[in-house]
């Protein structure tokens, strides 16, 4: 009889306690100016803080580049290279960058390693990689430089590679 009772009233208070929350809810959606056929926003894009959703009209106008040019405190590559192509993004409102294609004629892994052990002279930061990565990342000073190469379909060179440098803001 007294386990019944206490069953009974724990029932009562459970479900006082789910009619509560209920009229707490109602009662704040309506606060709110919500009605409560209202779904909330689950998928809502907030903006990241300080910057604008908007984006400026040549944010993302490119200049090309005629010749490669000088990456602030990298290395220049010892090994022969030819310059491909080139683009410079200086309106990025997440920091300008700077990207070239170079052919060169030096295997893919002696070049990750020329550079891995180039950026580690400078006192950049590598990333990790593993063994097989195509690539090497490095990060000084809020700027960030990343290499990466592939096998070659042009005649006259064995790998591409393709630097990308971004400046911090």
């Amino acid at each position: 009889m007294l386990v019944e009772k206490n069953l009974l009233t724990r029932e009562k208070l459970l479900l006082a306690g789910a009619l509560l929350c209920g009229i707490l809810h109602a009662d704040s959606a309506f606060a709110q100016g919500q009605t409560s056929t209202q779904q909330p926003n689950l998928f809502r894009t907030r903006p990241v803080l300080g910057r604008s959703s908007t984006h400026l009209p040549d944010e993302f106008k490119t200049e090309k580049l005629s010749h490669a040019v000088e990456l602030p405190e990298v290395p220049q590559y010892t090994g022969k290279t030819v310059f491909i192509s080139g683009l410079r993004y200086p309106r990025d409102r997440s920091g300008a960058r700077i990207v070239m294609t170079l052919g060169v004629q030096e295997l893919d892994s002696d070049i990750l390693e020329w550079y891995k052990s180039a950026l580690k002279s400078y006192r950049w930061v590598l990333a990790p990689s593993g063994p097989n990565d195509k690539y090497v990342s490095a990060a000084k000073n809020n700027n960030t430089f990343t290499v990466q190469i592939s096998p070659s379909k042009t005649p006259g060179f064995r790998t591409m590679m393709i630097l990308s440098y971004k400046f911090g803001i």
